[in-house]
C-alpha cells in the first residue's frame, strides 16, 4: 500500500484496471485576457491546491504587469486581492466579487470613482499611489461603505 510518507501523493491507484482512486485535479476551468492575470491565478492555484474556484480566496497578483482583470469574476469566493503596481486603469470586472474585503492597488493608473470598488460595506480598499485619482471621488467611496487604508497623496486633507 502507498501511503503519502513514502512519496506516493499524486497518483491515481487502479485495481483491476478500473481507477479506485484519482486526486483531486487543480481547476483549469478559467480564461484571463491579460497574460500576466492568468499567469499570476495559474500560479495561485498551483501553489494553494486550488481544485474548485471557490477555493481561491486569497490572490497577490502586484507588480505583475497587469493591465486587465476581465476574468477574475470566475473567482467569487475572493476575500483578499492584492494588485499593487500594476497599470490598471480600471477594475470594473471586480463587480461581481461580493466577498472581497480587501483590495490593494496602490501604485496603479486608477483616476476616480468606480461603483465595482464599493462591493460589500466595510471592504478596505488600499490606493496610494494612483496619482491621477480625482480626491474628490474619495467621498463617493466612504458613502458607499468602502474604508479607506491609505489614499493619494496628493489627495491627503481631502
Amino acid at each position: 500500500m502507498c501511503s503519502s510518507d513514502l512519496g506516493c501523493h499524486g497518483y491515481s491507484y487502479t485495481l483491476n484496471n478500473r481507477e479506485i482512486f484519482s486526486p483531486p485535479r487543480l481547476f483549469t476551468d478559467y480564461q484571463m485576457a491579460d497574460r500576466a492575470l492568468q499567469d499570476c491565478v495559474q500560479q495561485a492555484i498551483e501553489d494553494q491546491s486550488i481544485t474548485d474556484a471557490g477555493q481561491l480566496k486569497d490572490l497577490n497578483c502586484s507588480r505583475a504587469g497587469i493591465t486587465s482583470l476581465a476574468g477574475i469574476g470566475t473567482f467569487p469566493a475572493l476575500a483578499r486581492l492584492g494588485l499593487d503596481g500594476n497599470a490598471l486603469t480600471s477594475v470594473a470586472p471586480l463587480a461581481s466579487l461580493k466577498k472581497l474585503e480587501l483590495l490593494q492597488v496602490r501604485d496603479n493608473r486608477l483616476t476616480g470613482f468606480e461603483a465595482a470598488l464599493c462591493g460589500s460595506a466595510g471592504r478596505k480598499l488600499a490606493l496610494a499611489g494612483n496619482t491621477g485619482f480625482r480626491c474628490e471621488d474619495l467621498g463617493k467611496l466612504t458613502a458607499c461603505g468602502v474604508e479607506l487604508v491609505d489614499s493619494p497623496a496628493h489627495c491627503q486633507g481631502h
